[in-house]
């Protein structure tokens, strides 16, 4: 009896050992959204206004449009579009406080689509994927509208590198006065001074996701006001997704226990040792994506 006691601690400890080691703690999901399906959400309550505030979105890419032609530089009518002689994008100049002339193209034969943006003053753009040798110079841009007083409006812009396809990426966005800090997971991969002061949302500008020339998955929005550091953005990224970078809140570990009632002497004798099979060291685990 004694024997079969210790037998039942230690596999009690065994399976505790595994719920620590294996199930990750979950923090609060938040929605996740069909990237192919534009959505207004409104009510948002996500902080973007003249004070240090952050921005932060997880996205999955399971398929972007084809870029049909290499992409060097735009001839469209717009006035924002990068120089053929260095591929930036310049500032662009508002016709006093309208915008339109700095309007960027999203359609099918677009090499860049809007995937999120909080009305015009802050816009995230993609473009979509050609072969290694034929992908555009400037694959993915934040685009940031700014302003030198209350008549003159700009649109400037930050290049940042590709998104990765079919592989959870968190983005966070990092506003201080007039710099930008982006972060692909726990890494800076841009930073940059606008020229000008950007300027907040209007009360009625909405949060814009998606584009039905993309497939996937859209999510984890949130909005922090006050200043944050790459240490606060890299435990924020711990806290919503795993090792593997799957976000907590869909995460699928198929792992049940089941703990059967317990007598004095479990296997039904206490004269003898019970049977117990050796345990098997391999588990599968399988996840999927819609």
């Amino acid at each position: 009896m004694l024997v079969e006691i210790v037998l039942f601690i230690a596999v009690t400890a065994l399976v505790a050992y595994i719920v620590i080691q294996f199930i990750p703690v979950k923090s609060s999901g938040g929605s996740f959204y069909n990237l192919s399906v534009p959505k207004d959400i409104q009510n948002t309550k996500i902080p973007w206004d003249n004070r240090p505030s952050s921005l932060r979105f997880a996205i999955y890419v399971n398929e972007a449009p084809r870029t049909l032609a290499k992409v060097d530089c735009i001839s469209t009518n717009t006035s924002f579009a990068p120089s053929c002689d260095n591929y930036t994008f310049k500032a662009c100049m508002c016709e006093g406080v309208n915008c339109s002339r700095c309007d960027m193209t999203d359609s099918a034969g677009s090499y860049l689509s809007k995937l999120l943006s909080i009305g015009n003053s802050l816009e995230f753009w993609a473009s979509g994927y050609t072969s290694q040798n034929d992908k555009p110079y400037v694959p993915a841009i934040l685009k940031i509208k700014t302003a030198s007083d209350t008549s003159q409006y700009y649109m400037e812009s930050v290049s940042l590198p590709a998104i990765p396809l079919q592989v959870w990426t968190v983005i966070t966005i990092v506003k201080e006065g007039r710099r930008f800090d982006v972060y692909y997971g726990a890494k800076l991969v841009a930073t940059s001074l606008c020229s000008y002061v950007p300027v907040q949302p209007n009360a009625s500008d909405n949060l814009a996701i998606g584009n039905k020339h993309w497939k996937g998955q859209i999510g984890l929005i949130t909005g922090l006001s006050g200043r944050q550091t790459s240490g606060d953005v890299e435990k924020d990224v711990v806290s919503i997704v795993n090792t593997r970078g799957i976000p907590f809140a869909i995460e699928n570990l198929p792992l049940t226990f089941t703990m059967p009632s317990m007598s004095v002497c479990p296997s039904g004798n206490c004269s003898q040792l019970p049977t117990v099979k050796p345990l098997n060291p391999f588990t599968a685990y399988s996840s999927s994506f819609s």
